[in-house]
């Protein structure tokens, strides 16, 4: 088998010689390995959050060992196009209805982002590469990591295919069983990306590859556990000179993406991150991280820096230490500071929010979840609200806008108390960030959605987008709620701009059309739905019609709504 491996191998790292009609775009990606994040399929897509960030810190460990690494960043093109609903999925044709143009339009067409499978496939048989890695970050795109897998092995018949993210570390047999998935790797791809390389070149055993999984020729299975760093200061900085900032810059700036901890050390029973997962909690050092963020900087102009941490502010003095450190390089620069992924509200306090707006954040994205307390129990979280209003307090005499992000439709969950959520938050200075549940593979819940059987079977289903838990309390639900939050900031928009609410008006007995701009025909609309609670839409021809609606929950709102002033989100002028 060892010479096998070794004539094989020398056979691919003969230089490839490019065909005359070759993209040159595909000429930069002449490598040793080339690192492939693949194109997906969705009803949308956030462009602002697929940077590639684990890749260009896989691409520097495995340049630290002497390897040419290029990425092919196949979501890295602004193009789309309608795709197929795939088996699986294809009951949400009926699910969201026609295509709606006012503000509270959800979903309509399933769509195709990025590169199409023959371009990867032409640039990965360019490349030369011996080995490709392909990212499966989230099982809801494993059909693309596949096919992505399936088109590069039709060109590329003797390069090893391997597959490492979350997906293949929680489901490395699925994965194998695909043929053109050579291994798959669990963990951290800093330590076994560059283990296999050196295994594959030098002609070793391959078991002794940490957080391989592979096939033997007797069709077993050789699936070994989880490896990851346990130091993360001992990671290079990452490659970002891989990434195509073009793409990624907003306003002619650079935007960087910064993890400076993986996992988290809460429990909460819907993430696949939290202390009961199989991803140890681990923190970089501050001079770590600032390092990072400097070799970022380094010939550009920096516009905004995302923090991707679960739990960014946990450790507030380290958190601290890391902002007057950004603040100590970047004062006298208009730098913009992001956590997206979203603030525990309690490890905040006044002195930190002052600390936050001196840095650049000037949006609190925070994490409500919920405001019941038997919720929040099921979740295994402490109820935030008190530390939730006490940071929007802190925060409005700043002007720092706020993001109350909220999940509805959990097993177990009542969809009134999540209309309750809703009215809590029209009180408030704060947008609404609302999340239909899915089940994450390794979190408490998705063994639980398991165990009682309201797990769909198709990974594609364990999407918000999906509405996948259907038996709990319907699409129906999910898809008011849904509705529901984009009205309420839709109202909040109103505030700031009139000053009140709309009111509310009956609809005309006659058939009627709506030919206003979007904001005038949702200004409308939010007129009838006050009347008498039916939430609609107006057609590409401003034909209205009625969307799919729990009358109960829009009932309860409507009610709700006479008994609170909805705050618009915008802070007065002093």
């Amino acid at each position: 088998m060892r010479r096998g491996l070794r004539m094989r191998l020398r056979r691919l790292l003969t230089p490839v010689r490019p065909s005359r009609d070759a993209k040159p775009a595909a000429d930069s990606l002449q490598c040793d390995i080339l690192l492939i994040q693949p194109p997906i399929r969705d009803f949308y897509l956030t462009a602002k959050r697929t940077i590639p960030y684990g890749l260009t810190s896989i691409a520097a460990t495995l340049r630290h060992h002497g390897y040419r690494v290029a990425i092919l960043d196949a979501l890295a093109n602004s193009k789309s196009r309608p795709a197929p609903l795939p088996e699986p999925l294809s009951y949400l044709s009926d699910v969201y209805g026609p295509a709606d143009t006012s503000p509270f339009a959800l979903f309509h067409q399933y769509r195709h982002y990025g590169y199409a499978l023959s371009t990867i496939a032409d640039r990965a048989r360019l490349s030369g590469a011996f080995l490709i890695g392909i990212a499966s970050l989230f099982s809801a795109y494993e059909d693309m990591a596949l096919a992505c897998a399936q088109a590069v092995k039709s060109v590329c018949p003797e390069t090893w295919v391997v597959l490492g993210g979350h997906h293949p570390s929680v489901f490395p047999d699925r994965m194998l069983d695909h043929t053109a998935v050579d291994f798959v790797l669990r963990g951290d791809g800093e330590v076994t990306l560059p283990a296999l390389s050196k295994a594959l070149q030098r002609g070793e055993s391959l078991k002794s590859v940490p957080g391989i999984g592979l096939k033997r020729r007797n069709g077993e299975r050789h699936i070994r556990p989880p490896a990851y760093t346990p130091d993360l200061d001992d990671l290079s900085p990452p490659a970002i000179d891989l990434v195509n900032h073009r793409f990624y810059s907003r306003k002619g700036k650079t935007t960087l993406v910064i993890t400076a901890s993986r996992g988290c050390p809460m429990q909460c029973s819907y993430c696949c991150m939290g202390a009961h997962s199989s991803i140890p909690y681990r923190r970089r050092r501050v001079t770590h991280v600032m390092q990072e963020i400097l070799q970022g900087a380094q010939g550009r102009e920096i516009g905004l820096i995302d923090f991707e941490d679960e739990n960014m502010a946990m450790d507030r003095a380290w958190f601290e230490r890391l902002l007057r450190e950004i603040v100590r390089h970047f004062g006298e620069r208009e730098l913009e500071l992001r956590a997206m992924n979203g603030l525990y509200p309690p490890a905040l306090d006044k002195k930190t929010i002052h600390l936050m707006h001196t840095a650049g954040f000037r949006e609190l994205n925070l994490a409500l979840i919920t405001c019941d307390h038997d919720q929040s129990a099921r979740f295994n979280r402490a109820s935030v609200v008190k530390a939730f209003e006490r940071v929007l307090q802190w925060a409005e005499p700043l002007k720092m806008t706020a993001v109350g992000y909220l999940i509805a439709g959990a097993p177990g969950q009542d969809p009134l108390t999540t209309v309750d959520d809703l009215l809590f938050l029209a009180g408030r200075r704060v947008l609404v960030g609302l999340s239909t549940y899915y089940p994450a593979p390794d979190s408490l819940d998705f063994n639980r959605c398991q165990a009682s059987g309201l797990l769909p079977n198709s990974p594609l289903c364990w999407r918000s987008t999906a509405l996948p838990l259907d038996r709990t309390h319907g699409r129906r639900t999910s898809l008011t709620l849904l509705r529901l939050a984009r009205m309420l900031n839709f109202m909040k928009q109103c505030v700031d701009e009139t000053g009140h609410l709309p009111t509310p008006e009956p609809i005309p007995s006659q058939a009627h059309v709506l030919t206003g701009s979007r904001s005038d025909n949702g200004y409308q609309l939010v007129r009838w739905f006050l009347n008498d609670g039916i939430i609609r839409g107006v057609r590409r021809d401003g034909k209205v019609f009625a969307h799919l609606t729990d009358a109960r929950l829009t009932r309860a709102f409507i009610k709700g709504l006479d008994t609170i002033a909805v705050c618009g989100v915008n802070h007065p002028i002093a």
